[in-house]
């Protein structure tokens, strides 16, 4: 339908300091209740942050501290368990900025395109990890060798693969086993090599904080590879 009444111009695409992209439509017949829009899809808190509106039936109604606290429940109740689910979350920009006013070259600016931004819904998908991985770990575990998950899905994603895969247990305390890599930042030098010394998970992270890790990994003789 949306194809029918719609075309796309041109796409900003995934960036993984805003964790998201869209694409911009144009009206096929345009008119001055028809007007050009933007269709956004990302990870759920950085999308969610940036919403201003909530789609509810046909109308938009303002997106309340309330209604965004349910939203981010369900999205972790689908994060977690054993049939954890990888969540998208979907939006719309309905007065974006025109496209000749877009500095499409620096994708810096993308996130500066995609705010006020209305919330349409979030779709989950089952991604469960291929047969062959935990006996693998498994493996590796016997042969002495440390396994760490390095990704770039959520925290509770990220835990409940790990505890579907062997890397922890399932009702192993993780708190000093897991961190995104915002929370790595946080923490001073010393607990860094802590956390390296002990975590086996690490989930939202940038290129930067896997160079990070694996220094730290080499600076304690371990041999490592990715």
């Amino acid at each position: 339908v949306i194809k029918q009444l719609m075309k796309k111009e041109f796409t900003l695409e995934f960036s993984r300091d805003r964790k998201s992209m869209s694409v911009y439509c144009t009206p096929n017949k345009p008119s001055r209740t028809s007007m050009s829009k933007m269709f956004v899809k990302g990870a759920p808190e950085g999308v969610i942050d940036r919403c201003t509106h909530v789609r509810v039936g046909n109308a938009k109604i303002p997106l309340t501290s309330g209604i965004k606290q349910k939203i981010m429940s369900v999205i972790r109740e689908w994060g977690t368990g054993r049939d954890t689910l990888r969540c998208l979350a979907l939006a719309t920009h309905d007065n974006p900025p025109r496209k000749e006013e877009m500095n499409l070259e620096d994708s810096s600016n993308f996130i500066n395109y995609e705010t006020n931004l209305t919330f349409v819904g979030c779709v989950g998908m089952l991604d469960p990890p291929r047969i062959e991985v935990a006996s693998s770990i498994k493996l590796c575990k016997q042969a002495g060798i440390r396994v760490i998950m390095i990704t770039g899905d959520n925290k509770g994603t990220a835990v409940a693969i790990c505890r579907r895969i062997g890397i922890f247990v399932e009702d192993e305390d993780v708190s000093t086993k897991a961190f995104t890599g915002r929370e790595f930042d946080e923490l001073s030098l010393a607990a860094q090599r802590d956390a390296c010394h002990h975590a086996r998970c690490f989930a939202r992270v940038e290129p930067s904080h896997k160079s990070k890790i694996v220094e730290f990994l080499q600076s304690f003789d371990e041999i490592t590879a990715m």
